[in-house]
């Protein structure tokens, strides 16, 4: 049976992992299904909370849960980095690997339209995104201020990246091949993801994109309101590194 490798990027989670990962054993017997043994692997980016602990004991638990601990805080580029190198070691060409936030905003059950769109595209270079700019996706629980924004760089990448078929660039929510992030890899090797902060996500679609990658998006909702704890990211920061990331990879991966 294939295997459906899903991986966790985990940095004071301590409320919301337990849930998260439990919601994945529950989609476990749909996913025998449709062809996939399920498996998650939660990476803790050297939390200051109970995260590490909630996760080990989750992976006494479950068996398809596993654990991988950073020794110090790489961000979630180091976590992405992490994911691929663990991915592309342990698994085969006919497996594959969903990425996806790990702070209750991206839910599980959204992977079975995602495997539908992946089986339609005509290529085993392929990657499909939980996007929040299709028809019948939803925001829940998200300022207005901040759905702007998201709304203004969402059409500025468009502009400067214009990769096609994709809407959202940086949502985290994907779903890639054995074959796409092996081609990234023997493309960019260690500079795969060379961005540490939320830019990472479009630097890897880009990325990519470059090495032959075809691109579909599924419409999702992201439950912004089913988040516990403070958010992680720093908003004018992310923007400053985001508008000037998407800038150097189109300048210089032409």
């Amino acid at each position: 049976m294939n295997k459906l490798c899903v991986y966790l990027p985990c940095y004071n989670e301590a409320e919301n992992i337990d849930s998260l990962v439990c919601e994945w054993i529950s989609e476990s017997n749909k996913l025998k299904g449709e062809g996939f043994e399920l498996f998650i692997t939660c990476v803790d980016d050297k939390s200051t909370d109970n995260t590490l602990r909630i996760i080990c004991d989750l992976s006494k638990r479950y068996p398809s849960v596993s654990v991988i601990a950073h020794s110090q805080n790489k961000n979630l580029g180091g976590v992405l980095m992490t994911s691929i190198r663990d991915f592309l070691d342990k698994y085969t060409s006919r497996d594959l690997m969903c990425f996806m936030d790990a702070d209750n905003t991206h839910k599980p059950f959204y992977i079975h339209s995602m495997l539908k769109k992946l089986k339609a595209i005509p290529s085993d270079n392929a990657c499909v995104i939980a996007s929040r700019y299709q028809k019948g996706a939803a925001v829940q629980g998200l300022e207005s201020s901040r759905r702007l924004l998201s709304e203004i760089a969402g059409f500025y990448y468009s502009v400067i990246i214009r990769v096609p078929n994709v809407k959202d660039y940086t949502c985290g929510y994907r779903l890639y091949t054995h074959t796409a992030l092996c081609a990234g890899w023997k493309k960019y090797a260690e500079k795969l993801v060379e961005c540490h902060t939320f830019a990472c996500m479009m630097e890897l679609l880009f990325k990519l994109y470059k090495s032959g990658c075809h691109f579909d998006e599924v419409p999702f909702c992201l439950y912004y309101d089913h988040k516990a704890g403070k958010s992680k990211m720093k908003i004018f920061k992310t923007v400053k590194d985001s508008l000037f990331t998407a800038l150097k990879l189109r300048l210089f991966l032409r």
